[in-house]
């Protein structure tokens, strides 16, 4: 996945919102640039090694339980557990089978939600202090933040490819994807039919999930909004390491970013990218 030129955006499953030119993925991959999001200034990957470190660690939360302790936001239910178990046999079922042919129009509602500008301030400052109190503090990566040039750039890297910032299946799709690529250092531009069937795979087994359905447009948006800052901080990290040069910190990073997702089931070393999405080898 790669900024570049926007699609227009709405639901996933609007008319073009699966396709991608192939000309313009043959473009991307003779630049060389993978389809990750670009890099924030250099000498900053050590910061966000750090970031990532310590925010993959909280990264496998369900959404009822991901509050990071915002008193604004609405008490987590009784049924956390349960709830993270049922979202953690979702992803496992949904990449254990291919991609289906159409993303489940009653899924891709369940999905959606609309953008509360109170939403995103309130997910904005909770992001700026929760860095705050890591190394190296929010400083590097604030005036990004609160400027909205970070969630923009997001925003633009799933348009490009017809993935929706406003629905929690394509934010989910994409932070697998750009996971993927950083622990198998793969280009996803070089499969762009799988890039698009991830989003597939995705959409019926998460709307299926009870606590999922159950979200307001508010928590749908906060949980995503979460997903999107995590996706670029990790993405500009190993953009930078690769730059670099640094093999051990890169490792460090790879290592990290899959071990979040294995406690979800999931191990990012046994999945390939292929038309059908991200499937076993």
């Amino acid at each position: 996945m790669a900024a570049g030129n926007v699609a227009a955006a709405g639901r996933l499953d609007a008319p073009g919102h699966d396709r991608v030119s192939a000309r313009g993925a043959a473009a991307l991959r003779a630049t060389g640039r993978t389809g990750l999001p670009p890099a924030t200034r250099p000498g900053q990957w050590q910061h966000n090694l750090f970031l990532v470190a310590a925010l993959l660690c909280a990264s496998a939360a369900s959404p009822a339980q991901a509050r990071r302790g915002d008193a604004d936001a609405p008490p987590a239910r009784p049924s956390a557990a349960a709830s993270e178990r049922a979202l953690q046999a979702s992803l496992k079922t949904a990449l254990s089978r291919p991609a289906p042919a159409r993303a489940p129009p009653a899924a891709v509602d369940v999905l959606a939600f609309e953008r509360d500008a109170m939403v995103t301030m309130r997910e904005r400052e909770a992001f700026i202090a929760h860095l705050a109190q890591q190394p190296g503090g929010a400083a590097p990566l604030e005036q990004a933040i609160r400027s909205g040039k970070l969630m923009g750039e997001f925003d633009r890297l799933l348009q490009r490819y017809g993935y929706s910032p406003r629905n929690l299946g394509d934010v989910l799709a994409a932070y697998l994807v750009i996971c993927w690529e950083i622990v198998s250092e793969s280009d996803s531009n070089d499969e762009p039919a799988g890039q698009r069937a991830v989003r597939r795979q995705l959409a019926g087994p998460l709307a299926a999930v009870p606590a999922i359905a159950r979200m307001s447009d508010a928590e749908k948006q906060a949980q995503a909004e979460r997903t999107a800052y995590l996706t670029m901080v990790a993405a500009s990290a190993y953009q930078e390491l690769k730059r670099g040069g640094d093999p051990g910190r890169l490792t460090d990073l790879q290592r990290n970013v899959r071990s979040s997702l294995l406690r979800s089931g999931i191990d990012l070393k046994q999945l390939v990218l292929t038309e059908d999405g991200l499937v076993a080898r």
